[in-house]
């Protein structure tokens, strides 16, 4: 069983005709840009369209926590607030994006099943959990928290 692409995803969002779905794959073709990059660039969605269909991506078909690659999709720095420094050093673990009351929190497979059921988050949201390359998670964790030393939780 396949996840779904975020192309299929979005389209049940919002309304992407055939056409809008292949000029966005030519232009990824031709420039290797994401798809939701593209759509939102051709002004056929808005950003909260691309979070809800990137979450949805993160459901895993078995459950399981859905593996990402922070160098690309980036940290959203508004995040970072909600999980204390002390936290994510202790945890090896990085706020990736927050949408309303959903927050995204990269770990790595190591500590992945304890820092999910023991990490402390700020006001209660909900946490979506993904995997990330510890080394990734390191280094976010040191850019993102280098002048932060006050605890969040």
């Amino acid at each position: 069983m396949h996840a779904d692409r975020i192309g299929e995803i979005l389209s049940r969002i919002i309304p992407l005709s055939d056409h809008d779905i292949e000029e966005i794959l030519h232009e990824q073709r031709a420039t290797h840009r994401p798809f939701g990059d593209i759509a939102l660039a051709m002004g056929l969605c808005q950003p909260q369209d691309i979070w809800q269909a990137w979450s949805g991506q993160l459901d895993g078909t078995d459950g399981a926590p859905r593996r990402i690659d922070l160098d690309s999709i980036g940290i959203d720095s508004q995040a970072i607030e909600f999980v204390s420094p002390e936290e994510a050093r202790r945890w090896t673990a990085v706020p990736v994006r927050v949408f309303g009351d959903e927050l995204v929190i990269a770990v790595d497979q190591t500590n992945g099943t304890q820092s999910r059921s023991s990490i402390r988050v700020r006001r209660g949201l909900r946490v979506k959990f993904v995997l990330a390359e510890r080394a990734q998670i390191e280094r976010a964790i040191d850019i993102y928290y280098s002048n932060n030393t006050a605890s969040a939780a």
